[in-house]
């Protein structure tokens, strides 16, 4: 009796610890999401629109393509977190999805931006203040949203801002700057070093 009581128990824990390998795998196994983001209006494709996923632990956005010249877009993301589309000028869009799949996202224009379509292609650099170094991975975020894009291995960014719109950079180690949009001209940006040294750990 003794040794079916056993025989039981163990197999109940081997049941019971599968499923919360599956359950895991379930939520942390990759989805991947190919398709196209059009104008809701005309159909039109819509080139430079943001496609991020929300880690629902810290509520930060993670970006993660940007759709081409024919609005196509391919990425992948971990299983049921939310993924955000976004566009200057229009109407963004949040989608719950579950599973590899291919969309088709018609985006409505915001009416509030209708009367402001100055939208400029802003083109920059970020660099160090104090060698003019490149920074790379450095963040340019229009402030208040999730809309943003990372330096290149030389410092350089574009996104699309409208006219008066506030860009916020931020790098690890230096101060965060904001910068308005007057003009559609390239930006040079320069980040100071917040000068706060890395204590050293002994293991």
């Amino acid at each position: 009796m003794t040794r079916f009581i056993r025989i039981t128990i163990s197999l109940f824990l081997l049941v019971a610890f599968g499923a919360g390998v599956a359950a895991a795998q379930s939520v942390w196994h990759p989805i991947t999401v190919t398709g196209k983001v059009v104008d809701a209006a005309d159909g039109q494709p819509l080139v430079a629109v943001h496609l991020c996923y929300r880690n629902d632990a810290t509520g930060e956005y993670k970006l993660l393509d940007l759709s081409d010249n024919d609005g196509h877009f391919e990425l992948s993301y971990p299983r049921k977190h939310m993924m955000s589309v976004t566009r200057i000028g229009y109407i963004p869009q949040q989608l719950h999805l579950s599973s590899d799949t291919t969309i088709l996202i018609r985006l409505e224009r915001d009416p509030a931006v209708v009367k402001c379509p100055e939208i400029y292609l802003i083109s920059g650099v970020v660099l160090d203040e104090e060698n003019d170094e490149p920074l790379i991975g450095a963040t340019v975020r229009i402030k208040g949203t999730d809309i943003g894009v990372a330096t290149d291995v030389n410092g350089e960014f574009e996104i699309e801002a409208l006219k008066g719109t506030v860009l916020e950079i931020i790098y690890v180690g230096c101060h965060e700057k904001e910068i308005k949009i007057k003009k559609k001209e390239p930006v040079i940006i320069k980040l100071k070093d917040t000068g706060a040294m890395l204590q050293e750990i002994i293991l």
